[in-house]
């Protein structure tokens, strides 16, 4: 990673930290007592699980990462907690094999959304950080949530990070989705990704019976997240 890039990472971690995720904590706090069942679609480096895990110690989390060498460094990560599970395969619309892009400039970019090639948040940013890295695309697994095996009749919480994947995440876990207190999902307000749409997936999880309840927009940067409570439960 050449020194821009790591001023660049250094920098978006320590704003996560120190001011998105306090954000995040403050409103889960507020809406979420005692939860028993989390899941962390997209876990990354497990950042926002160890946060589920230092507010809600005796909560069961299910971690989803399709990149085996994040995978690999959950395990290491959570090795000696034993209410945490992870999987290293991804969640969609269905029961498939898909291309997942990696990037060596940065695994923020993992994805398995088809990358715009005439973004011009990607020319931008490509710019800035000296060019997009080397690509490799590698063939990994994908469930659909519905078939994941999921025995609580309540998840208190699923947050979804899928770097524009997120629509079909939703496609592929209706039912699951139904009996889920609070959504916690990231928005995207760039053009990075082809056929996204941050508007449709807000429709779709207003028609799934939940409402918007907070934007926790992130400092210098185009996306967001988002939390999303279930009328039936909250």
């Amino acid at each position: 990673m050449n020194p821009i890039n790591l001023i660049t990472y250094k920098i978006i971690n320590l704003i996560d930290k120190h001011l998105h995720q306090r954000k995040i904590k403050f409103f889960l706090k507020k809406i979420l007592k005692k939860p028993k069942y989390i899941l962390d679609i997209g876990a990354h480096k497990g950042n926002y699980s160890e946060l589920f895990f230092k507010l809600y110690n005796n909560a069961h989390i299910v971690l989803f990462e399709p990149n085996f060498t994040l995978y690999k460094n959950l395990k290491k990560k959570f090795t000696k907690i034993n209410n945490v599970e992870i999987y290293n395969y991804g969640i969609g619309d269905k029961n498939k094999y898909e291309k997942f892009l990696t990037s060596s400039m940065s695994d923020y970019t993992s994805t398995f959304s088809t990358i715009n090639k005439k973004s011009k948040y990607l020319f931008i940013r490509n710019s800035l950080y000296g060019g997009q890295g080397k690509i490799k695309y590698t063939l990994i697994k994908i469930k659909q949530l519905d078939r994941v095996f999921i025995k609580q009749k309540i998840i208190d919480l699923i947050k979804i990070d899928v770097e524009g994947y997120e629509e079909k995440v939703i496609k592929g876990g209706l039912k699951t989705l139904k009996k889920t207190k609070v959504i916690l999902i990231e928005f995207h307000k760039n053009d990075l990704y082809l056929n996204y749409n941050h508007q449709k997936i807000h429709k779709r999880l207003i028609n799934l019976n939940f409402r918007l309840y907070t934007k926790i927009k992130i400092p210098f940067m185009t996306w967001e997240d988002r939390i999303y409570l279930n009328n039936s439960y909250l």
